[in-house]
């Protein structure tokens, strides 16, 4: 069975596949729910593979491989950075934000509310949400220049995952221009992606949304809310305009809807991939380590561009990987495999990473 289903009802598909015999493949993140389950899967023979998209998926597979290569030569790995970000593609950037939406749009409104837990330098670090956009990295990328990245979740369980137990630095982040990140903080200064509080927004107008969402924040106009939460008010009323936050259409949802609803229909639109528009996927990892008393760094990268709204980068690069590896489960390939797994095993990521390069879809190392 392969679920596309939305992460939350996983659980149910994966309940049903281990009462009917069968095995699953997803590319969401495993829940405590579907991991709960890993000992029955195991002992029925079953074989429940998650995390097989990109991010995560193809962000496993490409670590890995490294990992094991730096391990294999001797070498110590003690720091180890990985991003990832689905973007528009240079050819198609024509809105003041430098985004367009090519993936779930709940999500992107949703993203970073559980903050980021990671480590720097042997010290763990915590962001809380307020903060997570102000808290930037800036990593500059080959042939694309400098992007902005802030923390994803929870890094510091991936010390595990991948075998890196004395890891002195250990982050997983997401990238954005900076742009969209200075205007998405004052959004999130805003309240404007609470769940908390539902609206009826019959003859309300968005300026009047915003105004109540923001009650709490100093200011009698939203221009003077935005100066009050953000360190680069200009930018930010600029991209809170472009968005038409400001103006006096009608809401007009159906029923009571909260901020992040009414979030998530302004950027469907404001946001919505043109026919002929490309999306891009950027992945970046960086590796510090130690080998033969000597300090290497090496970073490997991976850019893939759709082709136009309908097949893009990322319905690429999270279906092909499910593909190959239902492929492989089909043909007998995977084999003493069972129980809840996520895919970080070299018989797994060595073809799979192959068979995606034969497509296009390949990293590029420097040292």
């Amino acid at each position: 069975m392969i679920s596309l289903l939305p992460p939350a009802l996983h659980i149910i598909i994966a309940r049903d596949c281990l009462e009917l015999k069968k095995n699953l493949v997803t590319a969401s993140y495993v829940s405590d729910e579907v991991r709960d389950l890993h000992i029955d899967v195991r002992n029925s023979g079953l074989l429940f593979m998650n995390e097989i998209g990109l991010d995560p998926g193809i962000d496993h597979m490409s670590a890995m491989k490294i990992i094991h290569e730096v391990e294999r030569l001797g070498g110590d790995i003690y720091s180890f950075k990985s991003y990832c970000g689905g973007l528009v593609s240079p050819k198609s950037d024509n809105n003041p934000w430098h985004y367009k939406i090519s993936w779930n749009a709940a999500n992107i409104v949703n993203a970073g509310k559980s903050g980021a837990d990671f480590l720097l330098s042997g010290f763990e670090k915590h962001i809380r949400y307020p903060e997570l956009f102000k808290e930037l990295e800036f990593v500059n990328i080959p042939r694309l220049g400098k992007l902005a990245a802030y923390a994803n979740r929870d890094s510091l369980s991936y010390k595990s995952l991948y075998g890196l137990a004395h890891v002195k630095t250990m982050l997983r982040a997401t990238f954005r221009y900076e742009e969209y990140c200075i205007g998405w903080d004052a959004i999130v200064h805003l309240g404007l992606t609470e769940n908390s509080i539902t609206y009826h927004t019959t003859d309300m107008t968005y300026q009047q949304w915003l105004m109540l969402a923001a009650k709490n924040v100093e200011g009698d106009t939203p221009q003077a809310k935005i100066r009050s939460v953000s360190l680069q008010a200009v930018m930010a009323t600029e991209l809170l305009a472009w968005l038409d936050l400001f103006s006096d259409e009608k809401i007009n949802m159906e029923g009571p809807v909260t901020s992040a609803q009414i979030l998530q229909r302004v950027l469907e639109e404001k946001w919505k991939m043109e026919s002929a528009d490309k999306d891009m996927i950027v992945m970046h990892h960086e590796f510090e380590y130690g080998r033969k008393n000597l300090d290497a760094r090496l970073s490997s990268t991976l850019i893939v561009e759709g082709q136009d709204k309908t097949y893009t980068a990322m319905a690429k690069t999270v279906g092909l990987p499910m593909a190959i590896f239902t492929k492989m489960l089909l043909t007998g390939k995977v084999k003493n495999l069972v129980g809840v797994q996520i895919p970080v095993m070299k018989e797994l990521y060595k073809p799979i990473l192959k068979e995606l390069a034969e497509m296009g879809i390949e990293f590029e190392e420097t040292y």
